[in-house]
């Protein structure tokens, strides 16, 4: 008789206090920052490893958008960030990583991208459904400067209100004469804001821009931090317990960068946690590999 192999992927849902939950997809814990202490319109550079799981997608020689490190192989990025101006996927072999670097000036190596999987509903040049994952060619190695980020556990999970950090290497102004696109991760402090607080300010400069459910806001009614060019595909995140760092949005579109009343729009990874996980469950399945995450370490350090 033929033996079927099963093969498992399995993640780790892991609850703090008031019942906040996150997702774990590696074989170490998440979401766990070394350096703590916001180019990023208003910002400041970051420390180094202060965000182990910030990546930036490289195309050409050159930083692109930014993504974030869930595991050894696989990381998040913007759907957008795997288009080409001819609103075409890219194919693998174009685009690169850099992981475990603060300052992407001085990184030894990219990592090849062997996989991109945009998401089945996003279309290039659309701004729904904005979420992309990359696959390594290798796997990666941990270190200080290199961890993976904790993803959300439930859509309900809105984080409205709450204190939230975006971290980047895109341009510091909306005008990219005037503003600059530094070498080194940049980061500033913004705030989630309701859709419906976010509709009613972007109504209110005029603007067309409708935020749906599946996408989320931050930024400050006056202005004067936001995202920017080149950071899309980076992280939008907030710390449960200050302790652990959860990856919730990923940097989508905007209108300009840092305007008052015009926060910077993310696609809500709450929506999608489902749809990463089966998609590396998938190719995991697909590569003839089994996947167990070790949670011996993670368990002996609460």
């Amino acid at each position: 008789m033929c033996r079927v192999p099963i093969f498992v992927f399995v993640f780790y849902i892991f609850c703090v206090n008031y019942g906040i939950c996150f997702i774990n997809l590696a074989d170490v814990e998440c979401g766990i920052d070394v350096a703590r202490s916001a180019r990023i319109v208003g910002g400041v550079d970051s420390l180094p490893a202060e965000f182990p799981w910030a990546a930036s997608v490289w195309r050409q020689g050159a930083h692109q958008c930014g993504a974030t490190v869930l595991n050894d192989r696989w990381l998040l990025t913007a759907g957008h960030c795997v288009c080409s101006v001819f609103d075409e996927f890219y194919k693998s072999k174009q685009l690169s990583v850099v992981v475990g670097y603060t300052d992407i000036s001085v990184k030894d190596e990219n990592q090849p991208v062997t996989r991109i999987i945009p998401h089945p509903d996003y279309r290039c040049n659309k701004k729904s459904n904005d979420v992309a994952l990359l696959k390594t060619a290798r796997q990666l190695r941990w270190s200080t400067g290199l961890q993976p980020a904790c993803l959300p556990n439930s859509p309900a999970q809105d984080f409205s209100g709450t204190s939230a950090t975006v971290a980047g290497w895109g341009f510091t102004h909306e005008d990219r004469e005037k503003g600059s696109r530094p070498s080194i991760l940049q980061k500033t402090e913004v705030t989630v804001v309701t859709n419906d607080e976010c509709n009613s300010w972007y109504r209110s400069q005029g603007s067309k821009i409708k935020v749906i459910p599946t996408q989320m806001c931050a930024g400050h009614e006056v202005g004067g931090r936001d995202s920017c060019w080149a950071d899309s595909g980076g992280p939008l995140m907030v710390r449960d317990d200050r302790r652990h760092v959860m990856v919730v949005g990923v940097v989508s579109t905007g209108s300009g960068c840092a305007r008052p009343r015009m926060p910077g729009v993310y696609t809500r990874i709450s929506r999608y946690t489902d749809w990463i996980v089966q998609s590396i469950n998938g190719d995991t399945a697909r590569s003839g590999l089994n996947w167990y995450p070790r949670f011996s370490s993670f368990f002996g350090r609460r």
